[in-house]
């Protein structure tokens, strides 16, 4: 029996039915630099969709520097005031006054008490002579002064204690209880109270800035979430031909997630420029009151780590807008 050579055509049969676009296996790097040259594609024309459309994207990008401002400039003012704070608790003193008429050894014996507590710093001794001159010397009433039979003042410490912060109030209260306790101790007095009450308000300030941004980041939500939705819905029939074709749902959804991406970062960045502008134009005012109370404190502005964080939420929000909007609008457009 003779047996014919195969035809070309028939070779080539047999090695299309083995090798066909099925059993192709495309390798990893060609699947990936695929993958990263279409996310480039994408990031350029959805920027580009963006630039074509300048009056829309500027509203809707000024729409969410603005929520994104507001909270972010009264968290600043929140940690401005409580940085003014902290430069007062580090210079906190408690006043011990000494008994009138205690000897020096019983003033001495005291200095190593005070010295030896655990919780404080450091101590100063200003004796009742020396309070005196000072207080001439700042009271202005040096002649009438002169006129009294004895010294009225009393010998005192300036006890400073190593607070931390924010300040514990039941260190410092069990520090003064001790303190009161020593035999030739008269009175101990400190004012704290309106550091807690700055505390306090701070503190308010802070939920207030962050009730208020969770208020605003729903709203940028909300903005992004309506661009997409029109976005979607102006190119419903590309949608649904690019479904036909063999398009999966992550295919239509990158550009639109792209999209919210850059509004999101847009906004954030504009936001920190508004913030920047609000400072420069606070800081010398600012600088000119602390220079009249000889005081070195300037404004704080957000910093790097406080950029990169506003970013990351813009983009978050801008991100999770898009998300939330292609998810419930894509699954309503299908070709029929």
């Amino acid at each position: 029996m003779t047996v014919l050579p195969m035809s070309a055509n028939q070779r080539a049969g047999r090695d299309g039915a083995q090798r066909g676009a099925s059993g192709k296996n495309i390798r990893f790097g060609d699947r990936w630099r695929g993958y990263k040259s279409h996310h480039r594609a994408t990031i350029r024309e959805s920027l580009g969709k963006l630039l074509r459309e300048p009056l829309q994207t500027l509203m809707t990008v000024a729409v969410i520097a603005i929520a994104l401002a507001l909270p972010a400039a009264l968290y600043l003012t929140v940690e401005n005031i409580q940085q003014l704070g902290s430069n007062f608790e580090s210079s906190a003193q408690i006043t011990v006054f000494v008994k009138k008429g205690a000897q020096p050894q019983a003033i001495e014996s005291l200095r190593t008490q005070l010295d030896g507590l655990s919780g404080v710093d450091s101590t100063t001794y200003i004796s009742a002579k020396q309070a005196l001159l000072e207080f001439k010397a700042l009271s202005g009433f040096g002649s009438a002064l002169r006129d009294l039979d004895e010294n009225p003042l009393p010998a005192v410490f300036l006890v400073q204690p190593a607070v931390s912060e924010p300040i514990d109030m039941g260190q410092i209260n069990r520090l003064m209880t001790k303190i009161a306790s020593f035999a030739v101790v008269d009175d101990v007095q400190i004012d704290m109270v309106w550091l807690q009450r700055l505390h306090s308000l701070t503190e308010m300030g802070r939920k207030v800035a962050l009730a208020l941004g969770a208020t605003l980041g729903l709203g940028v939500l909300l903005v992004i979430g309506n661009t997409i939705r029109l976005s979607i819905q102006s190119r419903r029939d590309e949608i649904i031909v690019i479904k036909l074709v063999g398009g999966t749902n992550a295919y239509v959804r990158r550009p639109f997630l792209y999209t919210g991406l850059l509004l999101g970062l847009f906004g954030a960045l504009s936001a920190a420029i508004m913030i920047y502008a609000s400072l420069l134009w606070l800081s010398s005012s600012v600088a000119s009151l602390a220079d009249l109370y000889q005081s070195q404190y300037r404004l704080q502005g957000l910093g790097f780590v406080g950029f990169l964080g506003l970013m990351g939420l813009g983009g978050m929000f801008g991100l999770g807008g898009a998300w939330i909007a292609v998810s419930k609008h894509l699954r309503d457009i299908e070709p029929k």
